[in-house]
């Protein structure tokens, strides 16, 4: 599988029952409405994994903006 796709299906709020709603008017702001639809996965297991993806990213958020640090993750380790 693409790794995009793999990154979408890992990041799809739709999997514990949620979906972020864009405001119809400014298209800027956005909502997260919870309980729309019956969840496939624990909201637990999914804050899991959105942990371990920002922690093997190699993308580091500061006032700067996004800096990519010097070493990769490896999964060789």
């Amino acid at each position: 599988w693409p790794k995009r796709t793999i990154e979408v299906m890992l990041s799809n709020e739709k999997y514990i029952g949620s979906v972020r709603l864009l405001d119809s008017v400014t298209g800027d702001d956005s909502y997260l409405a919870k309980e729309n639809k019956p969840p496939i996965i624990k909201e637990e297991i999914y804050n899991t994994v959105q942990k371990e993806k920002a922690k093997r990213s190699n993308v580091v958020k500061s006032d700067n903006g996004a800096v990519r640090k010097n070493s990769k993750y490896s999964s060789k380790k």
